[in-house]
């Protein structure tokens, strides 16, 4: 097989994957608008991160390894929940809320990255604004449902049934 033969099967199964990928996004009702501007911030962030990693000198493979593939990871967790409102149609907010703050996360890294690079320091922490949001939830849920109370209720009624017995 010869250089044109591998490009034009490459080409081919490119075109393949791109149809394949454009059906799914109006199979589940997502909109192109969103699934872009997701994949510029991606692109952003992994090049400021890239860039990064150069200048500080840290592990490329590393960055490769971890960084990269957790972006692409985090791609389709609007997809996921998506094929999840195709059975439960109430879940559609939840779609635009998931590009939301993955938006939000990744222009947040691009703009901790810019400020790593320009102060010259890696120790500015970096918000991960995902569990930071399910971590306040939680704290909220707890609080107002009274979470802690109903299993402490809960530990007593087993001891209660264990001495009854």
């Amino acid at each position: 097989m010869d250089i044109s033969e591998r490009s034009n099967a490459v080409l081919f199964l490119g075109s393949g994957g791109l149809a394949l990928f454009f059906q799914i996004m109006h199979y589940l009702g997502i909109s192109e608008a969103q699934v872009y501007a997701l994949l510029f911030v991606f692109f952003f962030s992994g090049f400021a991160g890239f860039i990064k990693t150069i200048s500080f000198r840290e592990n490329l493979r590393a960055f490769v390894c971890f960084d990269i593939t957790s972006k692409a990871l985090s791609l389709f967790v609007p997809f996921v929940v998506a094929f999840g409102a195709k059975s439960i149609p109430t879940l559609y907010i939840f779609v635009d809320y998931c590009f939301s703050f993955l938006i939000l996360g990744e222009i947040l890294s691009v703009l901790i990255c810019i400020q790593r690079l320009k102060t010259r320091n890696k120790d500015i922490k970096e918000v991960d604004i995902y569990n930071l949001m399910v971590k306040k939830f939680q704290d909220f849920l707890a609080k107002h449902l009274k979470i802690k109370e109903v299993e402490e209720q809960g530990e007593k009624d087993k001891k209660s049934n264990i001495k009854g017995e």
